[in-house]
């Protein structure tokens, strides 16, 4: 996919691991502060989804834009 860029977030500490750390929440808000036209795709436990899908409308992106993936 064209443009498709993807950015791991680990909220548990995991030695070793050099990637973006700490709540996704804020990592995706600083990224995409422009507000630029943008597709999420994301996944994790159902309390932290449904945070994810209200912060990002808030933000002023369309349901249709936020996908996701839940595990229990």
């Amino acid at each position: 996919m064209p443009g498709f860029k993807f950015i791991p977030v680990l909220s548990r500490e995991n030695p070793g691991w050099t990637g973006r750390k700490g709540y996704v929440h804020a990592v995706y808000e600083e990224l995409f502060a422009d507000k630029r036209p943008a597709k999420f795709y994301i996944c994790g436990w159902a309390d932290m989804l449904k945070e994810a899908r209200q912060r990002l409308e808030t933000m002023g992106y369309d349901k249709k834009s936020i996908k996701f993936e839940s595990y229990d």
